[in-house]
């Protein structure tokens, strides 16, 4: 290939990745704003799937946005019944919970239906551990998870008029395919499950940010080797120190415009290395979801003060560290067997 053709190539390329970065700072910030300002109990719900979205597709038409919001109302619809088919027999409902989190990770690790994968995890394992403490939250929990699957789709879309993409409207980013999609399944569905457990057992008033962050890490397709590991608690250390210092300011500085500003600033930051497309891209990801979950979990009502929102950041970067340990023996045990 001459020099004249690569260099219409990497313009393009660098033209794609940027608007990548200010699709996803666009998504991510007014979606997040607007559950901020609209009092939702999970205002970080739109921006995380927006997030999924953008990282999931090159392009997004109406009729994927369309069927992302459908196969999330269809998945919440699906853990309703089966939360209030087996509450009273916990021991029956978590192995449904366990098969059907297994199902989703072995998709994924196949790299097939990502989309519906991803969203089965998320319906399948937060709602009916929030219906065994209240029947009556989990439903509220399902009212925000469809309400944020919309907004999210909608934001997306917009996104997408504003910085276009010079890609096909239909092409999807392709997930690599685990060497040992049974071990990889079993080592993440391990994980997930154990978390299932002790919430299952003890309940917590961050049951669903936690199993949400751990759901993120453990979607990425990565190796579970030591560096891969560390890699990823750093991601999860630099979102949470990014998230308590953006709720410092905010809390200082009140209005929505200010919260817009930085979330647009960070969204840019951890948005510019995802978009670049190279290994430690899944690291990053992590990061803007935890910096998401985190800071939203100081502005949501429930929060009642600066002492409570570090005691449930430490909470969720402990659960998060754990689960990157735990994923990682697990995988290595399962690759040796």
């Amino acid at each position: 290939m001459s020099v004249s053709n690569i260099e219409p190539v990497a313009e393009e390329s660098a033209r794609e990745t940027h608007a990548l970065a200010f699709r996803i700072a666009f998504a991510t910030a007014i979606s997040f704003t607007l559950g901020n300002v609209l009092g939702w109990d999970f205002p970080f719900l739109p921006a995380v799937f927006a997030l999924q979205i953008l990282t999931g597709s090159r392009s997004l038409n109406l009729r994927q946005a369309a069927g992302f919001a459908i196969l999330m109302t269809a998945g919440c619809i699906v853990s309703v019944l089966i939360a209030q088919i087996f509450i009273q027999a916990p021991l029956v409902l978590l192995l449904v919970v366990a098969l059907l989190i297994f199902f989703a990770f072995l998709l994924l690790a196949r790299g097939q239906a990502t989309a519906v994968a991803s969203i089965l995890l998320i319906t399948a394992s937060v709602v009916p551990l929030v219906a065994i403490s209240s029947l009556e939250i989990a439903v509220g929990l399902v009212e925000s998870l469809i309400a944020g699957s919309i907004l999210a789709a909608l934001l997306v879309l917009l996104a997408y008029a504003f910085f276009p993409s010079s890609g096909d409207t239909s092409e999807v980013v392709t997930r690599p395919a685990e060497a040992s999609p049974v071990a990889a399944a079993l080592a993440n569905s391990g994980t997930l499950v154990s978390l299932f457990i002790l919430f299952m057992l003890s309940g917590s008033p961050v049951t669903p940010i936690v199993i949400m962050t751990a759901i993120t890490i453990l979607q990425q397709p990565v190796s579970a080797g030591y560096g891969t590991a560390y890699a990823f608690v750093m991601g999860n250390v630099a979102g949470g120190v990014a998230a308590t210092a953006a709720y410092l300011l905010v809390s200082l500085f009140p209005v929505p415009a200010v919260l817009l500003l930085l979330m647009l600033l960070f969204g840019l930051i951890f948005g510019g290395r995802i978009a670049q497309g190279a290994a430690s891209a899944p690291v990053y990801i992590v990061a803007l979801t935890t910096f998401l979950i985190v800071l939203g979990l100081g502005l949501t009502p429930v929060a009642d003060s600066g002492e409570l929102f570090i005691e449930r950041v430490f909470n969720v970067l402990v659960a998060a560290a754990y689960t990157i340990g735990v994923a990682s023996v697990l995988r290595a045990l399962f690759r040796a067997a």
